[in-house]
């Protein structure tokens, strides 16, 4: 192979990757100049190669910002991930969720804020997203806890913009809902009682009472290679088999109407398959998550977490399942996989650890070409530190055995992260962070909410831990070495609530973060209305203070709307709903209260953006740069999980998922929604209750679909799109903006 080496004077300033050659900056540079780099290539034989490169620094680098929550109560960032590009400007997105948020006085309706990428560093207020600037808010439906988890969707409705999905754990008397919010361009507010009547998205019903459904919700990608990414939701309190609380995950398929989706259809194997857990109170479906393709297949994977499982008589050492991707509808049995078919069991190492308490894939850690996977054990006791907590990376393999994470942790098929001091619960949120630092190798990020930076007490903090080959053991103490941390601004503030990759919000090249801080008082009338920050990625390994990214330096901040919304409770990116090419954000504040309706919860879509201005999610729900999502009915706790859907529809706009998991779908006592909401380019506001309605919208209807065989699609001169379906296809758009949705293919 090539090894790559700098010449000389430029070791002083430019370190070199020397296996991919890019070069980075020793340190930060805050002046525009420009300077020349000699890069020697070499390969095996010694011969060499020089070549003299200009470089062109433009400004001082921006590291991040902070996002402020709006209201007192709103616990905006108790989740958080990366949206994806919402908006379709290029930039990526973020969601925050803040489920105790009262949108329009709805107590605990929660609600969620999507912010757009940008590119400079000023602080974003979520009262700001609220109005529609910088992003846009979705509302709660009534006592939701929409919120509670947010996260990307991936594009749900193949529009070309990511969506959402939003949970809602406590509507319809705890049943739960999950919604599903459009990707969009504008930042007018969403509300999910909208969505719920079917009005640009769709709701997904909880199948019996007390469910909980939308608990956690996440794109699942492409799980059954049709080309349209597809759904998972959790139900954790769900009875498989007569097996109390043993836990149901339910996949749905992507797909283009607006007709709202029943579990209990979902679970019969019509649009999707359900997951059930394998023991009595076991909790699967706390956690879900894509895995990415874990196997090299082809077909999107799955891994549901499952933090009270009792792993070889290990009580609560928790487990987590890696379900493989496939494409009929038939229904999976977590027993099934805990014995090698269909996927495989990652074990907890010891009694209590509490693994599975977290899940997501972590991209390609290592960079072998399959897709990796983290797992958070935030009650876990390394190096004799109680409770200090352990995430473990588990590399992606192709075989169904069983994977053990004592294991791991002796250095075997991934590594072990060790949390830093006695009772930080590092692992509480784990994502992937995507490529940071721009090595090539995606990087991750890792929540310990009750860690006390520099004495603050429960400030939180937050670990960004860079991708690496090797299988040794990170040490979150030493983390100025191999990554970065990020410090929570004040005591009390619970940073890292919810974490996630933002995509690439400012357009810069490197992935960016987002950080959940949903006890921020954003002002002393803006009690737990919530914050979240957006971290610009960085090649260095210096901390991150989020009292920096507060202040415009490295990023900005989302602030919360209205007191007690608690923003950022749920976080992620958005993809790009609107199609402006720049990744959007969408963030839960599920105790919000939209139109009276107390803790019906709220969620808000911030469109990307290239300035670093703060976000406030008030001018969200005003419609202006981004649009809320207003959850359905009181106590829903809509926006408890949110994230991007990716193209449900296949429009080519990114959709969202918005979970609502104490809505009472039905009349079924809190068996949660799932609203799915299509993107769109404009912010008018989505009320959850008309997505119930099943009056859901799409932006572009199918011009050409193909089946399983091997189609041969052609278009025409106009905008076309096309959704190719399993098979070996050949699309062909001849002229027009066209949208492919190209499929796993079969040969």
């Amino acid at each position: 192979g090539i090894t790559y080496s700098i010449k000389n004077a430029s070791t002083s300033k430019f370190a070199i990757t020397t296996d991919t050659g890019i070069v980075t900056y020793k340190a930060i540079q805050t002046a525009a100049h420009s300077d020349t780099v000699t890069i020697i290539a070499t390969d095996v034989a010694g011969n060499a190669t020089e070549r003299v490169v200009a470089v062109s620094v433009r400004g001082a680098v921006a590291q991040g910002f902070v996002m402020n929550g709006e209201s007192a109560g709103d616990e905006s960032g108790f989740s958080v991930s990366s949206a994806g590009d919402v908006n379709g400007d290029g930039l990526d997105d973020l969601i925050i969720g803040a489920e105790q948020a009262d949108p329009d006085n709805k107590s605990n309706a929660g609600k969620s804020y999507v912010v757009f990428g940008k590119v400079d560093e000023t602080a974003i207020n979520l009262s700001a997203i609220a109005l529609g600037t910088g992003g846009f808010v979705m509302n709660g439906e009534s006592i939701g806890w929409s919120g509670y988890s947010a996260s990307s969707a991936g594009d749900v409705n193949g529009d070309g913009l990511d969506d959402l999905i939003v949970g809602a754990r406590l509507s319809e008397n705890f049943t739960g809902k999950s919604y599903v919010v459009f990707g969009k361009t504008d930042g007018s507010a969403v509300n999910l009682s909208v969505i719920a009547a079917g009005t640009g998205g769709f709701v997904i019903n909880g199948e019996n009472a007390d469910d909980w459904s939308g608990y956690s919700v996440s794109s699942a990608g492409d799980v059954n290679g049709d080309g349209l990414d597809d759904l998972i939701v959790g139900a954790y309190w769900a009875v498989p088999d007569n097996k109390s609380r043993a836990g149901k995950s339910y996949v749905v398929f992507g797909k283009t109407d607006g007709s709202a989706v029943n579990l209990s259809v979902i679970a019969a194997g019509t649009g999707g398959f359900v997951i059930n857990g394998e023991n009595a109170d076991d909790w699967s479906g706390y956690s879900v998550s894509s895995a990415g393709d874990v196997n090299g297949d082809g077909l999107d994977d799955l891994i549901v977490g499952a933090y009270w499982a009792v792993p070889d008589n290990k009580s609560r050492a928790g487990k987590s399942y890696v379900v493989f991707g496939k494409t009929d509808g038939s229904a999976v049995n977590l027993s099934v996989i805990a014995a090698g078919t269909g996927g495989f069991v990652i074990n907890g190492e010891n009694a209590s650890d509490n693994s599975g308490i977290s899940v997501s894939s972590a991209g390609d850690v290592n960079g072998d070409g399959l897709d990796d996977l983290i797992v958070g054990a935030f009650h876990a006791t390394p190096n004799s530190k109680s409770e200090a907590g352990k995430s473990y990376v588990v590399f992606g393999k192709t075989n169904e055995s069983a994977v053990n994470l004592s294991v791991i942790a002796a250095n075997t098929g991934g590594f072990v992260i060790n949390g830093e001091n006695v009772n930080d619960w590092s692992g509480i949120s784990v994502s992937s962070a995507g490529d940071v630092n721009g090595d090539g190798l995606d990087d991750l990020i890792v929540g310990a909410y009750f860690a006390d930076p520099s004495s603050r007490s429960n400030a939180g903090k937050s670990y960004v831990v860079f991708g690496k080959v090797d299988k040794n053991a990170v040490n979150l103490s030493a983390l100025g070495t191999g990554g970065f941390v990020i410090n929570g601004e004040n005591a009390g503030d619970y940073s890292s609530i919810s974490v996630s990759s933002a995509g690439d919000v400012n357009g810069d090249g490197l992935d960016d973060l987002i950080v959940g801080a949903y006890g921020v008082d954003v002002a002393s009338n803006k009690v737990d209305a919530g914050r979240s920050y957006v971290v610009f990625g960085k090649t260095n390994e210096s901390a991150v203070n989020l009292s920096v990214i507060a202040s415009g330096t490295g990023g900005f901040v989302i602030n919360g709307e209205s007191a007690g919304d608690n923003s950022g409770i749920s976080v992620s990116s958005a993809g790009d709903v609107n199609g402006d090419g720049l990744d959007d954000l969408i963030v839960g504040a599920s105790f919000a209260d939209p139109s009276s309706r107390s803790n019906a919860g709220k969620s808000y879509v911030v469109f990307g953006k290239t300035n670093g201005s703060a976000v406030d999610l008030s001018a969200i729900a005003s419609g202006t740069g981004g649009f809320v999502i207003n959850g359905e009915n009181i106590d829903d706790g809509s926006g408890i999980s949110v994230s991007s859907a990716g193209d449900v529809n296949g429009d080519g706009l990114d959709d969202l998922i918005v979970g609502a998991y104490r809505a009472d779908p039905n009349s079924k006592d809190k068996a949660g929604k799932s609203y799915v909401v299509f993107g769109k380019t404009d912010t008018k506001a989505v009320d959850l209750a008309d997505v119930s309605a099943g009056n859901g919208v799409v932006a572009h209807a199918i011009d050409f679909q193909g089946n399983g065989e091997s189609n041969a699609l052609t278009g025409t001169s106009a905008d076309e799109l096309f959704v190719a379906g399993l098979g070996d296809d050949t699309l062909i758009g001849n002229g027009g903006t066209d949208v492919f949705n190209a499929g796993a293919g079969n040969v």
